[in-house]
């Protein structure tokens, strides 16, 4: 399924990179940061994702978009100013802070 298809939402695999449980949160000085992720399918329902500060844009752009159910297409983030971020650098890089609302989106590309 594209970012743009509409369909049955995926619940996302436990893990690492999963929506986060408030139980097991860790403290923002381990190198982790907090996350909401908007997805166009169902912009009314953020999920609360946990990265770490040097995790490419690109990568969990990918994991979120897993848990939404997309399956095809290059994802990626777009902060509040709808500014794209750019998947080959980290989120520190990009300057993505603990508690930032991140947009998924596609930036196309592929044959």
């Amino acid at each position: 399924m594209s970012l743009g298809e509409v369909g049955a939402d995926i619940a996302p695999t436990p893990g690492e990179h999963g929506p986060r449980s408030e139980a097991s949160a860790p403290h923002p000085d381990h190198g982790q940061i907090t996350v909401q992720v908007v997805a166009p399918r169902d912009p009314d329902h953020p999920r609360t994702f946990e990265f770490r500060h040097n995790e490419l844009v690109g990568t969990a752009a990918r994991v979120a978009a897993d848990a939404f159910g997309y399956t095809a297409g290059n994802p990626s983030f777009a902060n509040d100013e709808n500014v794209v971020l750019d998947r080959d650098k980290s989120l520190a890089a990009e300057h993505v802070h603990d508690g930032d609302t991140l947009h998924l989106v596609d930036v196309g590309g592929g044959v």
